[in-house]
């Protein structure tokens, strides 16, 4: 496997990681209503590093899609309806049905669902919507030989944003709007447009590389230890996942080619999109069942357990969901041929 392909699938797997991370959010922060185990309190915090780290690849892909494909309009926006927008609507839909036991009907439940309100995680892809819009219209002048520049731009917009300019519109929160992201994401960029430079400099100071190490793991504990429940938008807590990021790329890439894990395009969103809709599922059975689940809380081998089987539950259905997608797209891509 060649280097840019192995750092292609390093970065698919730290998106696996993201979601698992994403995942345990959610998981960990139901154990504390029952449990308030230090095990679930870190990993709780350490789970806000998900959606951090989905956005910085996410930038990092998308800077690669208008490097090498140059996409036009409609490819590039058919793509992302497919995979993107058509997967979030129909997710706000289910998690209304799981939530309120009933499908929306009403004027207020459909505009809940396009604002990504209905689902705690969807807000994530009402911001990514604007994200993608965002990066097509200024695909050509946001370049590499800008960037380095913008970025700073960018952060202080990303700041401002967060703390002055925001004042609940729609009832929305901050992370629902991409001005609260807008540096995370072009972080992305500018890893992919300064792979090569970045990589071999670490690569030549390995002092320097061991110190980002220590950074991450030092960061890492300070938010575990904090009381403050950093949000994926704060800047101090994406710099830092910034770092980690490229720490662990560092780190994964010599052992990429050894994990059989297959890239699977739309998984990683899947198991976004469908691990909480999983976790309703399964504690309302459980519940069904036993009435209760404090008695499974109440071990730490169960809790784990739990936590294995609701994730290998979301993955096998995220992957399913993955080769539907596959399959349609490739029938969207014969029709077109054969129209065209």
């Amino acid at each position: 496997m060649g280097k840019e392909s192995r750092l292609f699938k390093t970065l698919f797997l730290m998106q696996l990681l993201s979601s698992f991370l994403v995942f345990s959010g959610h998981y960990t922060a139901l154990v504390l209503q029952y449990d308030s185990a230090f095990w679930a309190t870190a990993l709780n915090q350490l789970s806000r590093y998900g959606t951090v780290l989905l956005a910085m690849i996410s930038g990092f892909f998308t800077a690669h899609t208008f490097d090498v494909k140059q996409p036009t309009a409609r490819q590039f926006f058919s793509g992302k309806l497919l995979y993107v927008v058509v997967p979030f609507l129909c997710a706000g839909v289910v998690y209304h049905y799981l939530l309120y036991s009933e499908w929306p009907h009403t004027r207020a439940a459909f505009v809940s669902i396009l604002l990504g309100k209905t689902g705690d995680q969807l807000y994530f892809l009402f911001m990514l919507c604007q994200y993608y819009v965002f990066a097509y219209l200024f695909r050509n002048m946001i370049t590499k030989q800008n960037i380095t520049v913008l970025i700073w731009l960018f952060m202080g917009l990303q700041y401002v944003y967060i703390h002055y300019l925001h004042h609940g519109w729609l009832g929305l929160t901050t992370r629902h709007f991409f001005p609260a992201w807008i540096f995370t994401f072009y972080l992305g960029h500018l890893l992919y447009w300064y792979r090569h430079e970045m990589m071999h400099f670490l690569r030549t100071h390995r002092g320097l590389l061991l110190a980002c190490a220590l950074l991450s793991v030092v960061s890492a504990v300070l938010f575990i230890l904090s009381d403050t429940i950093y949000v994926a938008v704060h800047l101090r807590f994406v710099l830092a996942a910034f770092v980690s990021l490229i720490v662990l790329i560092m780190v994964l890439e010599r052992w990429a080619d050894s994990i059989p894990i297959r890239f699977r395009k739309g998984l990683t969103l899947f198991i976004y999109l469908t691990h909480s809709a999983v976790m309703i599922c399964c504690n309302l059975a459980l519940i069904k069942l036993t009435g209760d689940l404090s008695w499974i809380f109440a071990n730490i081998g169960l809790t784990l357990l739990y936590l294995l089987v609701i994730y290998a539950g979301t993955v096998f259905l995220s992957w399913g969901l993955s080769r539907i997608m596959y399959t349609v797209e490739g029938m969207t891509r014969n029709m077109r041929q054969l129209s065209g």
